[in-house]
């Protein structure tokens, strides 16, 4: 899977606790592992960085505590956020 953006900007202060060398900063297992940590750890200037699109295209493939899913899960649900999304089912995987 590859998402929209071909580059993710990482915010250092959400990696603080791992050596993660440049050339692996936009793997594809970092970058679900990096999703994931954005949606625990980051504030809403982070969340914006990454973009709720791709937000939503990762949100089937990482793993959150399940109340972090569930508010995700509903809020790509809105009619208008999936209007914004370009996703006209009702599903968000």
């Amino acid at each position: 899977m590859r998402i929209q953006n071909k580059y993710l900007p990482i915010n250092p202060d959400l990696v603080w606790d791992y050596d993660i060398p440049p050339d692996e900063q936009q793997s594809e297992a970092f970058r679900r592992w990096y999703v994931g940590r954005v949606l625990t750890r980051g504030g809403a200037d982070d969340i914006q960085e990454i973009s709720l699109a791709t937000i939503h295209a990762y949100l089937p493939h990482i793993s959150l505590p399940s109340r972090i899913r569930r508010f995700w899960e509903w809020y790509f649900s809105l009619a208008d956020v999936r209007e914004r999304l370009g996703t006209t089912d009702r599903s968000t995987t």
